[in-house]
C-alpha cells in the first residue's frame, strides 16, 4: 500500500504536488500555533498573553495602512500581468513597500507619544512593528513567486524552519525573561527579521533593478480601491481584541484571544473544504447544473454545521487543554465563533458564484457595511455585557454577511441567466435557525458531561449509519473536481 501511494504521488503533475505541499504548509503553521498555545498560556499571565494578542492585532492594522497590502492580491495579479519580468516586478514591489514603511516610520518618530497613547504599546514594541513592516513583506514576495513557479521544496523548508524556530525560541524567551509578553513578541520579530532580511537581499539581487515606475503605479492604483475591503476583513477578524483592550483590559483581550484561537480550528476546516470545492462548484455553474450544486452544497452546509456543533460541545475540554483555569471564563467565546464560521463558509460559497459571473462589484460595500456594524455592536455589546459579547456581535455580522451575499448572488444570477435562485432559501433558513438554537442551547449543558457526550455519540452513530451516502457525495465532488 505504501509503495502504491508513493508511486501515485510520483505520477501526479508538479503543479498538483506543489498545491498539496502549499496546503500542507498552511495547515502546519496553524497547527504549530495551536499546539504551542497551551504552553504559552501556562507560562504567561492573562495580561502578558494579552500583550502578545494585542501586538498582533495592531501589526495587522499597520500592515494595511503602511504597506497597502502590496504583498497580497495585487502581487498575484502582477505575477500574471508581468510574467516576462517577474524579477523586476518583485524587486519593485519590495522597494515600494520598504519606502512606504520607512516614510511612515519617520512620521511615527515625530508623533510617537500620541501613537503610543493610542496603541498602549511602548516605543520599543512599536519600533518592532515597523521593523517587521520594513523587511518581512519580502517573505511573502518570495513565497508567492515560488508558488507560481511550482518550486515547493524551498517553501516547505522555509515554512517548517520558521514555524519551529518561532515556537522554540518563543518558549525559551518566555522561560528566560520576566517580561514574558514582550519576550514572546520580540522572539517572533527576531525570527521574522532573520528570514525577512535574507530574502529581501535575495529578491533585490535577483531583480537587478530597484524600481520601475510602471509596476509601482499599477500596483498602487489596483490596490487602493481594495483597502476598504482589507480593513473590513480585519475588523471582523481582529478588531474586537483592540476594542476589548480599550474598553475592558489587556488581560481580557488575552482571555478572548485564547478562546478565539481555539475556535480557529473550525476555520482550518472551512477554508480547506472551500478550497477543495471551488473547482467543482465552478464546473457545475458552467454546466448550469444548479440542482445538483444546491443539493450537494446543502449537505456540506449540514456537515460543517455538525462539526461546529460538536466542536462547541467540547469547548470546556478544549479550553482546559488550551489554557489553565484562569482562562476558563472565556469558554463561552467558542460557540458563537464556531457558528460564525459556518455562516462565513456559507457567504464564501455564495461569493464564489458572484466571482464566477464577474459580479463582485458590491462585495466591497457589503464588507464595509458589515465592518461598521461590527464596530457599533461591539461598542455597545462590550460596554453592556463584557468582552464575551464581542463573539456574539461577530456572529451576528457573519449572519448579515451571509444574508447580503445570498441576496446579491441571487440578483446576479437572475441578471446573468434569468434564473430565480441557485440555492433554495427555505431550507437554508431552517438549517441556520437549527444550528443557532442547538449550539447556543448546548452552552447550558457545559456542566453536564454525560449529556454532551451522549449527544455527540448519537451524531457519530448517525454518521456511521449513513456512511455510504456520505462517501458517495464525497466521491462525486472529488470525481468532478478532477
Amino acid at each position: 500500500m505504501l509503495n502504491k501511494m508513493i508511486n501515485r504521488y510520483r505520477s501526479i503533475p508538479v503543479a498538483a504536488k506543489a498545491s498539496l505541499w502549499f496546503i500542507f504548509c498552511s495547515v502546519l503553521q496553524k497547527c504549530v500555533s495551536m499546539l504551542t498555545t497551551p504552553i504559552f498560556t501556562r507560562l504567561m499571565s492573562t495580561e502578558q498573553y494579552g500583550q502578545f494578542t494585542v501586538y498582533n492585532s495592531w501589526l495587522q492594522i499597520f500592515t494595511i495602512f503602511v504597506t497597502l497590502r502590496l504583498n497580497y492580491a495585487v502581487f498575484n495579479k502582477g505575477m500574471v500581468k508581468f510574467r516576462n519580468d517577474r524579477d523586476g516586478y518583485t524587486s519593485t514591489m519590495q522597494t515600494t513597500t520598504f519606502v512606504l514603511a520607512f516614510v511612515m516610520f519617520l512620521i511615527y518618530l515625530v508623533f510617537h507619544r500620541q501613537i503610543n497613547d493610542i496603541t498602549e504599546l511602548p516605543t520599543f514594541i512599536m519600533v518592532a512593528i515597523f521593523a517587521e513592516l520594513l523587511f518581512t513583506p519580502a517573505i511573502d514576495f518570495w513565497t508567492i513567486r515560488k508558488r507560481y513557479e511550482y518550486i515547493y521544496k524551498a517553501v516547505v523548508f522555509r515554512t517548517l524552519l520558521m514555524a519551529f524556530l518561532n515556537a522554540g525560541l518563543g518558549v525559551a524567551a518566555v522561560l528566560l525573561f520576566e517580561e514574558k509578553g514582550y519576550a514572546r513578541i520580540l522572539s517572533c520579530v527576531l525570527v521574522n527579521m532573520v528570514f525577512g532580511v535574507s530574502l529581501f537581499i535575495y529578491n533585490r539581487r535577483k531583480g537587478k533593478v530597484w524600481f520601475k515606475k510602471e509596476y509601482a503605479k499599477f500596483a498602487i492604483l489596483f490596490n487602493i480601491p481594495l483597502l476598504m475591503h482589507y480593513i473590513s476583513q480585519y475588523i471582523l477578524d481582529q478588531f474586537d481584541r483592540i476594542m476589548i483592550q480599550k474598553m475592558v483590559s489587556i488581560a481580557a483581550a488575552g482571555l478572548y484571544g485564547v478562546a478565539y484561537n481555539a475556535a480557529m480550528v473550525m476555520k482550518i476546516v472551512t477554508q480547506s473544504v472551500n478550497n477543495a470545492l471551488i473547482p467543482w462548484q465552478y464546473e457545475k455553474l458552467e454546466k448550469r447544473e444548479f440542482k445538483e450544486l444546491d443539493d450537494v452544497l446543502f449537505l456540506i452546509f449540514i456537515g460543517v454545521s455538525v462539526c461546529a456543533f460538536m466542536f462547541s460541545s467540547f469547548a470546556p475540554e478544549i479550553m482546559r487543554i488550551m489554557a489553565p483555569a484562569k482562562y476558563y471564563e472565556a469558554v463561552y467565546v467558542i460557540p458563537p465563533v464556531a457558528i460564525g464560521l459556518v455562516f462565513s463558509f456559507m457567504y464564501t460559497t455564495f461569493a464564489n458564484v458572484e466571482f464566477f459571473y464577474d459580479q463582485n462589484k458590491f462585495t466591497m460595500y457589503i464588507s464595509m457595511s458589515g465592518a461598521l456594524l461590527n464596530i457599533v455592536l461591539n461598542y455597545f455589546g462590550i460596554k453592556w455585557f463584557g468582552f464575551i459579547a464581542a463573539a456574539y456581535t461577530t456572529l451576528f455580522c457573519y449572519i448579515v454577511f451571509a444574508l447580503c451575499h445570498y441576496i446579491y448572488m441571487s440578483a446576479s444570477v437572475k441578471k446573468e441567466l434569468g434564473v430565480d435562485h441557485v440555492f433554495q432559501s427555505g431550507r437554508l433558513v431552517v438549517l441556520s435557525a437549527v444550528v443557532l438554537a442547538v449550539t447556543i442551547l448546548m452552552i447550558f449543558f457545559y456542566d453536564k458531561i454525560l449529556i454532551r457526550y451522549g449527544i455527540n455519540l448519537a451524531i457519530l452513530l448517525a454518521a456511521w449509519i449513513k456512511r455510504d451516502f456520505i462517501l458517495t457525495m464525497y466521491r462525486k465532488v472529488r470525481r468532478k473536481k478532477k
